[in-house]
């Protein structure tokens, strides 16, 4: 009990002080890593969740602010759609040990339901102009007491570009996919410690990605500055 509560209290000032550091722009040399998992899903859900999404239509929230530019919907939302059959691979023991293997983060989860982030469906195009998402290169905050994973499964991304439109910088290195390689392909990256972007949308470009929030502690803070924050950048996202 006290060794499970001192664990508890060491977590939420590392939490709190990697918060602070990382509005400095400082951040672990050794959160710098990287994984490309291609045909992430089954091949008859993959195709089932393009399908679908196509459908969707009005549940989307477009927004175009200084935080952010595309439209979202959030995981609560997802769960009263039509896509929420085929979703149900993505938080099965199957998905999980997949990544877990081809990635050796063995103790590597979902966070909980109850955060929308867990699972949202984004979409870019370039009739919403020239902004990417609107973030350009920036690190994510962290309200988890574990590493913090950030995924992002291409289910389309047509582009005139020869590279793919997620840009990610570890080490302050600028690191670009094949675009042709990017559809059915997760990218897992700890976007806290990793400088990332969606370059720029052109004209008559699409991109849709399911983004999903991972990891090794899957325990939310009770830091209420943290998770204020965070209730703000829901908001921002999906009107929440």
């Amino acid at each position: 009990m006290i060794e499970s509560l001192l664990r508890r209290i060491a977590a939420e000032v590392r939490l709190h002080r990697h918060n602070r550091l990382n509005r400095k722009g400082v951040v672990s040399e050794s959160a710098q890593n990287y994984f490309v998992l291609h045909d992430i899903l089954p091949k008859n859900i993959h195709e089932g969740l393009c399908s679908t999404v196509q459908t969707l239509n009005d549940s989307w929230v477009s927004k175009s602010t200084a935080w952010r530019s595309g439209s979202a919907i959030g995981g609560h939302e997802l769960k009263d759609s039509v896509c929420a059959p085929w979703l149900e691979y993505l938080t099965s023991s199957d998905f999980l040990e997949d990544v877990r293997t081809r990635t050796g983060l063995a103790n590597l989860d979902l966070v909980p339901e109850q955060d929308m982030n867990r699972m949202s469906l984004l979409s870019y195009s370039g009739a919403e102009g020239t902004r990417g998402d609107g973030a350009d290169w920036h690190m994510d905050g962290s309200i988890y007491l574990g590493d913090r994973w950030a995924g992002i499964l291409v289910l389309e991304e047509e582009t005139s570009e020869a590279d793919a439109k997620l840009e990610l910088k570890p080490h302050g290195n600028r690191v670009v996919l094949p675009a042709a390689e990017m559809k059915n392909t997760l990218i897992l990256f700890q976007g806290d410690h990793v400088e990332h972007r969606v370059r720029p949308m052109l004209p008559g470009e699409e991109r849709v990605v399911i983004s999903l929030l991972f990891s090794t502690w899957p325990v939310m803070t009770l830091n209420p500055l943290l998770r204020r924050y965070q209730a703000q950048v829901n908001r921002e996202f999906y009107d929440a």
